[in-house]
């Protein structure tokens, strides 16, 4: 099994020698100078580690090789296409990919018949995506930017909305994260849907290490105001300090609940994220890998970006 995405090491790991990518822990690890910004010059809700991250061409790079094997890639797909179902009529319909990473959700979705729009911070990833297979179509669908700062995007522009591979686990700050879906609804069209994957922090009990990350957070968090219960900061490809926050089932449906989206199923993801969990309905919440939410807009909102009329 491949590793997953933006993953803390699994349980067999060991953070303080080698993460799943194969590079050295923290302890050994440095950040390079030259993808780092001083804090104050941070995008909001934007990490150390994540602006590295968006950075590096080497990240954009190996990135289809670093996921071939990971089954979550398949799984989050068909999710995806049995909640939006095809559209009526070809191109007729639009879904917005968030975090679209390589593009390989926008292709999928592309192929059976959506129109597609893509945003990420990455610019070498969205290089990747021009570059690729069916880049010439999708080089006037892609948008840089950041996923808490997207006041510039038209009310309404998308029938749906997606967020897979748990890039809003990259957000810091919960602020940031309830603006982004209080945001992501107003782009999306009353009736349009949202789906939305994240981990699942409880899922850490089932080793020794992941159990001791996630007690450590729970200590900062009650030390520190700038620190959740759910961060971690780990190793990963070569990075020092990747950041990642992991969602307990309350705090994804609270989230979406408060940004005013209405919750039609959570599916519970088995601990490799290659399917369902199996007997989903007994103690999802401790045992589920992480939670793939589907929700939907059930009525126009009203937000201090109403009226704007870009795209």
């Amino acid at each position: 099994m491949g590793p997953k995405l933006n993953q803390p090491p699994h349980p067999a790991s060991n953070e303080g020698r080698r993460d799943l990518a194969g590079t050295a822990g923290p302890k050994t690890l440095r950040s390079s100078k030259a993808y780092r910004l001083p804090d104050w010059r941070l995008p909001p809700g934007v990490a150390p580690g994540t602006w590295e991250y968006t950075q590096r061409e080497s990240i954009a790079n190996d990135y289809s090789e670093f996921l071939k094997n990971t089954p979550l890639i398949a799984f989050d797909m068909d999710v995806v296409i049995r909640a939006l179902s095809p559209p009526a009529n070809d191109r007729s319909s639009r879904v917005i990919d968030l975090g679209c990473g390589d593009g390989r959700a926008m292709r999928s979705l592309w192929q059976i018949g959506y129109d597609v729009l893509g945003i990420d911070m990455s610019q070498p990833m969205l290089t990747r995506v021009k570059s690729g297979e069916l880049g010439k179509e999708f080089s006037s669908r892609l948008i840089r930017a950041n996923l808490v700062q997207l006041a510039g995007l038209a009310d309404s522009i998308a029938d749906h909305a997606i967020c897979l591979f748990s890039t809003i686990g990259m957000i810091h700050g919960r602020e940031n994260r309830q603006a982004f879906i209080r945001d992501v609804g107003r782009i999306v069209k009353p009736g349009g849907r949202f789906v939305l994957h994240v981990h699942n922090r409880n899922d850490a009990w089932r080793g020794r290490p992941s159990a001791a990350a996630y007690l450590k957070s729970a200590w900062q968090a009650m030390r520190s105001k700038e620190h959740e219960l759910g961060d971690r900061t780990y190793a990963y490809r070569g990075l020092a300090d990747m950041f990642l926050h992991t969602y307990s089932m309350t705090e994804l449906k609270s989230d979406l609940r408060a940004g005013h989206w209405t919750i039609e199923s959570v599916v519970p993801l088995s601990p490799q994220s290659d399917g369902e969990l199996r007997r989903p309905k007994w103690l999802p919440a401790y045992r589920a890998g992480g939670f793939i939410a589907i929700a939907r807009k059930s009525s126009p909102m009203t937000t201090s970006h109403q009226g704007n009329t870009s795209s």
